[in-house]
């Protein structure tokens, strides 16, 4: 009851500041109050998240980088030693998204995801002193506890500053920074190897890139808001216009609480899960992208150097598909369509690679491969964020679904054997089907809610949102008779 009224008491006195706000600035629209409030929000959240995640990925996959520069020979890794090293870091993985994301609505993003980076930043560089196997696997294992939380703590959070429409091109924008570390991943491990100095070339990759994540922790401590009606950075009236416009589209609430039910709800989800199996498919030709497109080139006859380098090219391409896919839905917006699109695409230049022994075709259909298999991460996160309503069911949906891309490098990491080299025909069959299952998956959602949607229009059922109290609306979740999912 407490709780209760401290919100309907901050709800007022927001529109009292909003009222007196209005009055010292005359002639404000609401639009240009949206427009104003999106450029500060853009500012203040965007820059960083994109490069933590940036810096994020490139934590995970140097490993591939350090074994490249000499670590598996230095430590004396045999056999698949170095492929349980990999995956350790995701049986943790798996299991600390949901809650996660479940400790991010406690604490809030501005304090918890600092602090997730912090932590695992520094079990990064714990691996730069590490003289076993069994360390590293350890060290790998704490890593993905903390890793577990940013994606989608990062995508939870866009769910209380933007409407689904306004998500859409910001997670996109995200995931590109995932795939922009691989442009750098190789370059940059390459210059921290050559340097000469105290250690060995693979523990500076460790040192320095864990660093560089520990300072970017720290800015984002300094200028990460919660929510919207809490951030400094805004005017009461653009707060209100916020508010507004947010209620509007349904978006998440700050003021809703943790429900049980909706845990259940969203678990229970067949649709939940389907989403989450793309993203899985989908992770599983990244993760293996990111981490042994090194491997895969140097088994091309390349250098340990030219091999790092050159894994650049193939995470070029993928940017520019996640970048392009920021800007497909707008152009035509069912998500289904898309995804559909990108992996069969894929699926195709997979079954190119696995069938030639070409060096060069292999190398190019490689790179066209990271183009088709990069936007689908992004465009299923986005729609899932647009059909799944409720503030906890959503957080749930958005954990299973990244969740899944924890099993995806588990697997992942054993599928680029190293009695398969130099072809590793296994590997890349395994992701041709990846994509086929995508492909399958798409289509089947795709027509579950084209017929949900039609049956919902037939019904027709007279629906008053502002009868019911802001609590029993966001209990209904997605079930809400006037909800459309999309395509």
């Amino acid at each position: 009851m407490a709780e209760g009224n401290t919100d309907k008491h901050s709800v007022a006195m927001s529109e009292k500041n909003s009222s007196e706000h209005e009055m010292n600035e005359p002639g404000k629209t609401d639009a240009e109050l949206i427009k104003s409030y999106l450029r500060k929000t853009d500012l203040h959240l965007l820059p960083l998240t994109f490069a933590m995640y940036f810096l994020s990925v490139i934590d995970r996959n140097n490993i591939g980088n350090a074994k490249a520069a000499g670590m598996d020979t230095h430590l004396g890794l045999h056999g698949q030693q170095f492929n349980w090293i990999i995956s350790a870091f995701f049986f943790t993985y798996i299991f600390c998204e949901v809650p996660s994301n479940i400790l991010l609505k406690k604490f809030g993003a501005r304090v918890w995801l600092p602090l997730l980076a912090v932590c695992w930043s520094i079990l990064v560089a714990c691996m730069a002193a590490a003289k076993s196997y069994e360390t590293l696997v350890v060290v790998r294992v704490l890593m993905g506890v903390f890793e577990a939380g940013y994606v989608p703590g990062f995508i939870y959070m866009t769910s209380f500053w933007y409407t689904r429409r306004q998500q859409g091109p910001r997670i996109a924008l995200f995931f590109s920074a995932g795939v922009f570390a691989g442009i750098w991943a190789g370059p940059l491990a390459a210059r921290l190897q050559s340097i000469n100095g105290a250690l060995l070339g693979y523990q500076y990759i460790f040192i320095i890139e864990a660093s560089m994540t520990v300072l970017v922790a720290l800015l984002m401590v300094l200028v990460l808001q919660d929510y919207p009606s809490t951030a400094r950075f805004l005017s009461p009236a653009e707060r209100a216009a916020a508010q507004r416009m947010l209620e509007a589209d349904r978006a998440l609430s700050p003021h809703a609480q943790y429900s049980t039910r909706q845990v259940i709800k969203a678990l229970g989800d067949w649709t939940v899960w389907a989403y989450a199996i793309i993203f899985w498919a989908a992770a599983t030709g990244g993760a293996t992208q990111a981490i042994f497109g090194p491997t895969l080139i140097k088994a091309m006859g390349y250098t340990s150097t030219r091999a790092q380098v050159l894994s650049a090219v193939p995470s070029a391409c993928g940017f520019l598909a996640q970048l392009l896919s920021m800007l497909l839905p707008r152009l035509y917006s069912h998500f289904s369509i898309w995804i559909m699109l990108f992996s069969s695409c894929a699926c195709a230049f997979y079954a190119i690679i696995a069938t030639t022994n070409s060096v060069h075709v292999r190398f190019a259909f490689l790179c066209l491969s990271n183009f088709a298999l990069s936007p689908n991460m992004p465009l299923v996160s986005v729609w899932m964020s647009h059909n799944v309503l409720g503030a906890t069911k959503k957080g749930v949906a958005t954990a299973c679904t990244v969740m899944l891309g924890g099993i995806a490098g588990l697997i992942g990491s054993h599928i680029y054997r190293d009695k398969d080299a130099p072809v590793f025909r296994f590997g890349h069959i395994f992701v041709c089907v990846c994509n086929a299952i995508i492909f399958v998956v798409a289509l089947a959602l795709h027509l579950y809610f084209r017929y949900e949607n039609k049956r919902r229009d037939m019904r027709d059922e007279d629906f008053d949102a502002m009868t019911l109290t802001p609590e029993q609306v966001d209990e209904l979740c997605d079930n809400r008779p006037d909800h459309r999912y999309s395509l």
